[in-house]
């Protein structure tokens, strides 16, 4: 059994674990050449709780983002946001009218501080930012084209929520052909059960789930020396 199948033995059943075995999944990506950190979403809207999409604190994913961000900063790695559009119109809205029963509340669709990012790891005027519509910031945006640009292939995704853009995102990056590094404690869901699950098939099938301290050290052994060099 691979070293990502015995990860998840006690969460999921060994019978479940033998057909992903069976069917070859759950293998290594790893790092490329390039790599960008992509930061999903994590605007106060999604991590102040005074916000109704906003399910819990979340300490733990606030300080590895804010751990995370310096880090690509301070080796010279291109850092990447995406947050959502203007909703304020209902056909912008779209199909969310239906679904997203607070679609046209104040804090949703009229309050410039959801859309703004935490002091901690707000962008800088060298990062970009991508607006989206739904719940993967590759839908009908340039961020692949941007990405191409960048001469980046592989990318660190962290953000919110992690069944829902994080995952719709790293499904969409795998097509794209990205390597895709997910990691663990710097993603976030307002329901642990679910973050739980999609983590688990993310790192079955399109992605490597690593812990915040292996994706440090490794991003360092490689990027370090580069770094350096960048600055004489």
């Amino acid at each position: 059994m691979s070293d990502k199948l015995e990860k998840w033995q006690g969460y999921v059943p060994d019978a479940e674990l033998a057909t992903y075995r069976k069917g070859g999944f759950g293998e290594r990506i790893g790092f490329g050449e390039r790599v960008a950190l992509l930061n999903i979403d994590t605007t106060w809207m999604f991590v102040d709780p005074a916000y109704d999409m906003c399910g819990r604190e979340m300490p733990e994913l606030m300080q590895a983002l804010t751990d995370l961000t310096a880090q690509f900063r301070r080796l010279g790695l291109p850092v990447y946001y995406s947050r959502r559009d203007n909703r304020n119109h209902p056909v912008r809205r779209g199909i969310w009218n239906l679904k997203l029963s607070v679609a046209e509340s104040h804090g949703y669709t009229r309050d410039p501080r959801a859309d703004e990012w935490p002091e901690a790891y707000a962008p800088t005027e060298a990062d970009v930012v991508v607006e989206k519509n739904k719940p993967s910031c590759f839908f009908e945006t340039p961020l692949e084209s941007f990405l191409r640009y960048d001469r980046v292939d592989t990318l660190v995704v962290v953000g919110i929520s992690t069944s829902g853009c994080v995952r719709a995102a790293v499904t969409d990056a795998f097509s794209h052909n990205f390597r895709v590094i997910v990691v663990e404690d710097a993603v976030g869901d307002r329901s642990p059960s679910a973050h739980k699950a999609s983590l688990f098939d993310m790192d079955m099938k399109f992605a490597d789930v690593e812990r915040h301290a292996d994706v440090t050290r490794e991003l360092d052994r490689r990027f370090s020396g580069t770094a350096r060099a960048a600055t004489g």
